[in-house]
């Protein structure tokens, strides 16, 4: 197991940890909205560390190349779930915004799938659209947990984004499927 590796399981490690602090948080409790965002900076950290390790170590491996996205997915998508489930934030999240993310996330996972089952091998890249949402879902969830008073703003720019990145995602998916021929 490479240092990479090791690093990333150290994140995944983590996300129970900043899940149970935002599900616990209240705001007499106030020190657990900060833990949580201490807990998700240390992630964020671990997650440019192992990235810099595994290219510049040369540590690169198909195990990594899974892992990495699925802790940065995990670690957002729960982190809003939990923040969603727990009413004493404010701003409130609201319980359909989690499912509009994780939505999003199922369709390019089962589009990617579906055309590498039936048309072969599927070239999945990260778009412009899927980083920039991905920043503001990251940029909304941070907003949750200092929190700054446009967070509602930021969490409305994300609601938009996700929503053009799915449909994005979708076009360029279906695209590379009337290129081929079913197997």
């Amino acid at each position: 197991m490479t240092l990479a590796n090791k690093i990333t399981l150290f994140r995944i490690a983590m996300i129970p940890v900043f899940s149970a602090l935002i599900f616990s948080y209240t705001q007499e409790k106030e020190w657990l909205r900060y833990a949580a965002l201490a807990v998700y900076t240390a992630a964020a950290i671990s997650d440019g560390v192992d990235g810099w390790v595994a290219r510049n170590y040369n540590q690169r491996t198909r195990l990594g190349a899974r892992l990495d996205p699925l802790a940065d997915k995990l670690i957002i998508n729960l982190g809003l779930v939990f923040a969603a489930a727990n009413p004493q934030f404010t701003p409130d999240v609201p319980l359909w915004f989690p499912v509009l993310v994780l939505a999003r996330d199922v369709v390019i996972v089962l589009g990617a799938y579906v055309i590498n089952e039936y048309y072969g091998g599927v070239t999945v890249r990260p778009l412009w659209s899927g980083k920039l949402t991905t920043t503001f879902q990251l940029a909304t969830l941070i907003g949750i947990l200092i929190p700054v008073p446009f967070a509602l703003y930021i969490m409305w720019v994300t609601v938009g984004l996700t929503v053009f990145s799915g449909v994005h995602y979708v076009l360029i998916g279906y695209q590379q499927a009337g290129q081929r021929k079913a197997v």
